[in-house]
């Protein structure tokens, strides 16, 4: 919908891409094209065995008689190169299959580490089932077509040069007859595999969609089921199902039809070779065993044509998920380390905003001249209504975005000028939804700093997060293995584990984002002393819509559509009686 067609140039500009890939195996793959020149040699030499067989094992004058002894020795012959013929390909087979593998591997550690690199904006635009598929499908796809493709052109061009020669040399005329059908081969798989690739990325653009919803799915299934949406996530479910299916039929209907249309020029020529081959014998200019290898020949040549045809047209989906793959990998990073990012040392804390407004790609302001500071060891509370820029503040101060006008500083250095490493080791960041990964206990609390994960630091920084109590009564304690995301403990178990993440880090900088909100109130009593341990010493930013949990600030930033209004600790806030007095007294009107 909306995407420029296809050209031919453009399907060679992506196999060019791919080539590389498959050029690092070049002793594999010599050996892959050893096997096919063996595999093709039995091909041509099996029908030459054969004529030789009609022509001098059996006497059709005064009878028909059988040299027998000959035609042992001419069958054996036949078995030993049906055999080899069996062994090449068993091994082209194998081969082929090995690197088709290790390229697609390959690939997929490129797409990781391109993914690994991608701007946060990336993830804002496209939704995670549609970037599994291009790790799943569209990988699969070219691992399977561009496999196949090369063992066929390999197979094809050796096969096709030794029985052209062969051919030649038994009759040239029958020959020409051979060869003519080799354009309208070509005209056809032109024609059908042109449409074929437009068609193919079609298909794997829904099978993106679907896999998006599926996944959107399957991780709101709590929510759709509590709110009765079944039906209504069924039908978006099965819309998208139906494109996919549409999408699907519409390509295998297209290339499909290549097939028949070939057969039927395959069995047109072999009628022709036939009757002139008949016509040719009853003259006395080729003999009956010529007849019999033309015969062979004619099936055997074609046969290649065809298939290297059929492959080229599935080689269109191999092109097609490419193209998805090297979208994705073409994809430019705007938020990049600095080339001279100053030396690694320990940062201190101090965070300035000047002048900051920023904006996404929608064009609506999200914040406008905001000015604001923190010194080493202070706490910083930002609130605000929903959508004044607070977590966008955030985001920003970890470059997850760039300020589109002024600048943020870290330790007086603005921090596009840093190692985004560097700058990202120096914080901590407790986001209000906690995310764990499949592994242990200590894995989690120890991960992104795997300098210290000495068991006795470990326990140390869970019990800081008053996480100690509920970790020591799970089966394997610490080395209790959890479900990705956690999801065998509960909501506020997991937060805390985030936390003891948090404190395990040693990071100058704090960030808490909404980091208690899903937390009962008397674990989040709890939790307050272990933050504002956590927090001594360090620079801290709480963002939290309650009002409770920032009181002991100190200093509290109130942000109204992307603009600081107020600034200030609770009691003179207050006293001012301006928007924070408004939104304090919501909360806790009686």
């Amino acid at each position: 919908m909306g995407r420029p067609k296809a050209t031919v140039r453009d399907s060679y500009k992506t196999i060019k891409r791919l080539l590389p890939y498959w050029g690092r195996h070049k002793l594999a793959l010599l050996g892959v094209a050893l096997c096919a020149v063996l595999s093709s040699g039995v091909t041509v030499a099996t029908p030459l065995v054969i004529a030789d067989t009609i022509d001098n094992c059996i006497s059709t004058s005064g009878g028909v008689s059988m040299d027998f002894t000959s035609m042992a020795r001419h069958l054996a012959l036949l078995l030993a190169l049906y055999v080899t013929g069996m062994a090449a390909g068993w091994a082209q087979e194998i081969g082929i299959c090995n690197i088709s593998h290790k390229v697609a591997r390959r690939m997929k550690s490129d797409m990781m580490a391109r993914l690994l690199r991608l701007d946060v904006e990336y993830f804002d635009t496209h939704s995670r089932g549609d970037t599994l598929s291009r790790f799943t499908n569209d990988a699969e796809m070219i691992r399977d077509g561009m496999g196949q493709t090369i063992v066929q052109m390999v197979n094809t061009l050796v096969t096709m040069a030794c029985m052209v020669a062969c051919m030649v040399a038994m009759s040239a005329r029958l020959t020409v007859l051979v060869c003519l059908s080799i354009p309208l081969v070509a005209l056809l798989t032109k024609a059908v595999t042109q449409k074929s690739r437009r068609l193919f990325r079609e298909q794997q653009d829904a099978a993106g969609r679907l896999n998006g919803i599926i996944e959107e799915s399957a991780g709101g299934l709590l929510t759709i089921r509590t709110l009765g949406a079944e039906d209504e996530w069924r039908k978006k479910f099965d819309k998208a199902n139906h494109e996919m299916r549409s999408a699907g039929e519409r390509a295998q209907i297209n290339s499909g039809i290549l097939m028949p249309m070939l057969r039927l020029l395959d069995n047109s020529t072999y009628i022709v070779v036939a009757v002139a081959g008949g016509v040719m014998a009853t003259s006395g200019a080729i003999t009956i065993g010529v007849i019999q290898a033309f015969l062979l020949y004619t099936r055997r040549f074609l046969r290649p044509v065809n298939m290297i045809a059929t492959q080229l047209n599935t080689l269109q989906s191999a092109v097609a998920g490419a193209e998805r793959i090297f979208d994705m990998m073409d994809q430019v990073a705007k938020v990049e380390s600095a080339r001279k990012a100053p030396s690694s040392r320990r940062i201190e804390g101090r965070v300035a905003f000047e002048h900051v407004s920023f904006s996404y790609k929608d064009g609506q302001e999200v914040l406008h001249d905001v000015n604001l500071t923190a010194s080493p060891g202070e706490t910083v509370a930002i609130v605000g209504g929903t959508g004044a820029g607070k977590t966008t503040l955030m985001n920003l101060l970890v470059r997850f975005y760039d300020a589109k006008q002024g600048r943020v500083t870290v330790d007086d250095v603005d921090v596009r000028d840093f190692d985004i490493s560097q700058l990202r080791k120096s914080m901590a960041i407790v986001l209000q939804d906690p995310t764990l990964f499949g592994g242990t206990v200590t894995h989690n609390i120890s991960y992104g700093a795997p300098w210290r994960k000495k068991l006795a630091d470990v326990k140390k920084s869970a019990r800081k997060a008053l996480a100690d109590t509920f970790i020591e009564r799970l089966a394997q304690c610490y080395d209790t293995e959890l479900t990705q995301q956690g999801n065998d403990l509960s909501n506020g178990q997991r937060q805390q584990l985030t936390i003891a993440r948090a404190i395990h880090s040693d990071a100058a900088i704090l960030i808490l984002d909404e980091a208690t909100s899903n937390i009962d109130s008397r674990t989040e009593a709890q939790l307050q002393s272990a933050i504002s341990n956590m927090a001594r010493g360090r620079t801290c930013f709480i963002i939290a819509h309650r009002l409770s949990t920032v009181r002991k600030a100190d200093k509290i930033v109130v942000l109204d559509k992307g603009r600081v209004v107020e600034t200030g600790d609770h009691e003179s806030l207050m006293k001012q009686g301006g928007k924070y007095k408004s939104l304090f007294d919501c909360q806790f009107a009686r």
